[in-house]
């Protein structure tokens, strides 16, 4: 197994995002038998700009780029010198993941076995806490002239290879080649043809059992991957085992990016149902937790069973639950962390005062030792972590994922925490959404993908490509 054909690969790009950024150099070292046949080395014009950390990382100079080649210019050169290999790299998802997605931009498929030397040296050499390449070439006093260009890096993961060769025996080597490239053993009814033609971007998938009974729903950026880890954690899971098991088929829907597919999943696996989904599930009623005042000023909770949120009263909302108990159960908990009064908050029938200030954990309000000021102060306090957020635009907003892969473009109506769809003008508050549209407007990151309309007026579905 040591003596087979391998190339030793390292690509410098123009950014970490392994959709969005592009190739900017390329080493490859083709070894067959233990012989150096081929080698490559090539600077590659991104067409788009280089970050900045990247060009003091690397020295690479942006006019360098200028009148290189494109990768569609040498995608054909790469693809022969890699034909037959396995593909050797230092953290090898980022080198592979990122030729495999250039390949897919021209419409060309890429697939080869890998095989990773981060997993190698720590499989051979567990006593120690760092694997990087910096920490590889200082602990083996390995030589290297450009650090962070793509043939040097090259050169020295072929070099770390062969110190292993030469430092163990081949039977401790090709067992622990083995051990790192160990793909977990697929359900009876898939074969590897079935995996590889999985994408490889994000999207849901969804596993159905016999008679097209839906199994599981889930969402990845990257779908091949999320699906074989199912298959790896099986031994360890009674869910993942069962799954395993039954499995007979797997659908899926590709998205331009990972907001599409977590909203795609919500919806699924309400309309569908399947049988592992914990989460998400469809609730025909929901608890909402409110407030009032009572005759002195003092905050009580209101515990309603409702079948839709108002999305013009969302902002009055503190908390929802599914059930009631699981509601009373949470503000019991919150009352006694905060101190707050248990008779007040209506959650204990008493005469005189509540049974916490009988053991000191209640400030009195029960008896007039505390005002209502005070004591609001900390309801709104003990009741912050659920409450829904306030709308924080004027108007709607447009949030739109692009995958620049498959030049794909999704695009989202978004007023008052919810979708507005393609057939109905109706504004339906969905906790899940909220969550979901939460987590991704408030992330910094996300900024540049959210456009505010400019007049109310400017709302029409025909104007975008929605998909929800």
């Amino acid at each position: 197994m040591i003596f087979m054909k391998l190339a030793f690969v390292d690509v410098e790009t123009s950014g970490s995002h392994m959709r969005h950024d592009r190739i900017i150099e390329i080493g490859i070292l083709r070894v067959e038998n233990g012989r150096l046949t081929r080698t490559y080395n090539q600077l590659i014009n991104p067409e788009m700009p280089v970050a900045p950390f990247i060009q003091d990382l690397t020295g690479i100079d942006p006019s360098e780029l200028e009148f290189a080649p494109t990768f569609e210019q040498v995608k054909e050169e790469i693809l022969e010198i890699l034909d037959g290999v396995i593909f050797v790299a230092h953290n090898v998802r980022f080198d592979y993941g990122f030729l495999r997605n250039e390949f897919r931009r021209y419409g060309m498929g890429f697939m080869t076995k890998q095989l990773c030397t981060v997993k190698l040296s720590r499989a051979l050499f567990p006593e120690y806490r760092r694997h990087n390449l910096d920490s590889i070439i200082d602990r083996f006093n390995l030589r290297i002239n450009y650090r962070h260009r793509a043939y040097d890096d090259a050169q020295i993961i072929w070099k770390f290879y062969d110190y292993l060769i030469a430092k163990f025996s081949e039977i401790k080597i090709e067992q622990t080649i083995e051990k790192v490239m160990f793909r977990p053993s697929l359900p009876p009814t898939l074969t590897e043809k079935h995996i590889e033609a999985l994408p490889d971007g994000p999207g849901v998938y969804i596993f159905y059992g016999p008679e097209k009974l839906p199994l599981y729903i889930g969402k990845s950026i990257n779908i091949r991957d999320r699906v074989l880890s199912h298959f790896e954690s099986d031994q360890n899971s009674s869910r993942e085992f069962n799954i395993k098991q039954q499995l007979q088929e797997i659908d899926t829907i590709t998205t331009a990016g990972e907001f599409g597919a977590l909203l795609t999943e919500a919806k699924l696996i309400k309309e569908m149902q399947p049988i592992y989904n914990r989460r998400l599930r469809l609730l025909k009623t929901i608890v909402v937790v409110t407030k009032t005042s009572d005759k002195k000023g003092f905050f009580v909770p209101l515990i309603e069973q409702v079948k839709q949120i108002d999305p013009d009263t969302v902002d009055d909302v503190l908390a929802i639950f599914p059930t009631k108990k699981v509601a009373k159960e949470y503000l019991i908990r919150q009352a006694q962390k905060y101190g707050l009064c248990q008779k007040i908050l209506a959650l204990e029938k008493a005469t005189g005062s509540c049974f916490a200030y009988k053991i000191e954990q209640c400030n009195g309000a029960c008896v007039g030792k505390e005002n209502h000021l005070a004591h609001n102060i900390r309801f709104i306090e003990a009741l912050s972590e659920y409450k829904i957020k306030q709308w924080p635009f004027q108007r709607p907003i447009v949030i739109t994922d692009y995958d620049p892969i498959d030049a794909k473009k999704e695009e989202y109506l978004v007023d008052k925490w919810c979708l507005i769809s393609q057939e109905s003008d109706e504004l339906i508050f969905d906790y899940d959404i909220y969550k979901i549209l939460v987590r991704y407007i408030y992330k910094k990151t996300n900024q540049h993908n959210i456009h505010q309309l400019s007049r109310q007026s400017d709302l029409h579905r025909n104007s975008y490509s929605l998909i929800y």
